[in-house]
């Protein structure tokens, strides 16, 4: 599920949230079964400078990763620029 909000704070900017989970196996004879859920969230904001240049900022976060609570949560921040030509 993806949400966007474009033009929030000054034109051609966009603010985006993603929520999903991956593929997992729910039912196997030969296999163990994923019983967890892992959920990925990644939260961005484009702050466009020009018609040429953005800055991306946003953070991933990861809940029970490879489908295991036991897992530690993962959180990553992410700085994006980008150049457009």
């Amino acid at each position: 599920m993806t949400f966007g909000f474009t033009d929030l704070g000054k034109e051609g900017s966009l603010l985006g949230l993603v929520i999903e989970s991956s593929p997992k196996v729910i039912d196997n004879d030969n296999a163990q079964q994923d019983n967890d859920t892992a959920w990925h969230l990644e939260d961005f904001y484009r702050y466009q400078i020009n018609d040429n240049i953005s800055i991306n900022p946003g953070i991933l976060v990861v809940i029970n990763p490879e489908h295991e609570e036991d897992n530690d949560t993962i959180t990553v921040g992410i700085v994006r620029i980008i150049f457009l030509f």
